[in-house]
Parts: C-alpha cells; structure tokens; sequence
C-alpha cells in the first residue's frame, strides 16, 4: 500500500511540475506576442515619422504635400510636417510608455519635450488643425502637458 501512495504523490508532483510549465509557458508566449506587437508599431511609426521629415525637409515634396493638404503656402506645409514627424514620436512613446515598454525616465523627457513645443510659436496652429489625426487617449496627454506648459 505504502508503494501505491508514493507512486500516487509522485504522479500529483509530477502533473502540478507539468501545469506550472504550461503557465509559465503561457506567460512567456503572451509576453513574446506583447513586444512582437510593439516591434511592429515602432517599425511602422517610424517610417511614417520618416516619410512625414522627409516632406518637412524636401522642398519638391513639401510643394505636392501643400497642394494635397490644400495649405495656403508650402512653408505651412512644410512646417505642418515637421511638427508631425515629431508628434508621431511623441504618440509612439506615449503607446509604449502605456504598454510598460518605456522607461518612466524616457516617458517623463518626452513630455517635456511636448511642453516646450507647446511654448513655440505656430504650435496651436499646428495642434488645432492637426490633433484629429492622433487617437483620442493621445490627444488627452498632450492637452494634459499643454496645461502643464501653461498653468492659469
């Protein structure tokens, strides 16, 4: 009787050994999947991020860009597109930074960043014709620092 109570006790080490590698697995694959995902965003907003620089810094470009978007000069254009290649970065970290992907330290300096741009000259303009184009939960952080840049 003695053998068939080990054997017994074996058989429920050996199958919770079994389930705690399923769990495990199972939360290294979810984890795998979560920073494939972010992979993919970060390749995608950066090409986008460089193809919105590339009309900002391109004359011949920033010329198609005015007509399509229909700016009254290239110059607003242009300067429309450089504050989006950088405003697509800024969304970019503020998804990782959601996500767990970011350092708090990296999250905290864009932010700062955002409050500066803030403080630039055309950046209203931009932000008020352009916010529309980013996703809700993002447009909400940059409202939070714009505040935070301008306290009344």
């Amino acid at each position: 009787m003695e053998a068939g109570i080990i054997s017994l006790i074996i058989e429920i080490i050996g199958a919770a050994g079994v389930i705690a590698s399923l769990i495990y697995l199972s939360i290294q694959i979810k984890n795998s999947n979560k920073l494939a995902r972010a992979e993919i965003t970060k390749d995608l907003y950066l090409a986008s991020r460089q193809a919105i620089m590339d009309i900002a810094s391109d004359e011949h470009l920033g010329k198609i860009y005015s007509k399509l978007k229909d700016f009254k000069s290239e110059e607003l254009a242009r300067r429309h597109a450089f504050y989006q290649s950088f405003f697509r970065l800024y969304e970019l970290q503020h998804i990782l930074n959601k996500q767990g992907l970011l350092e708090e330290n990296m999250a905290t300096s864009y932010a700062l960043i955002i409050r500066w741009f803030s403080k630039t000259q055309w950046f209203s303009k931009y932000w008020d014709n352009a916010q529309k184009e980013f996703n809700p939960e993002f447009r909400r952080y940059v409202e939070e620092q714009i505040e935070m840049a301008h306290p009344k």
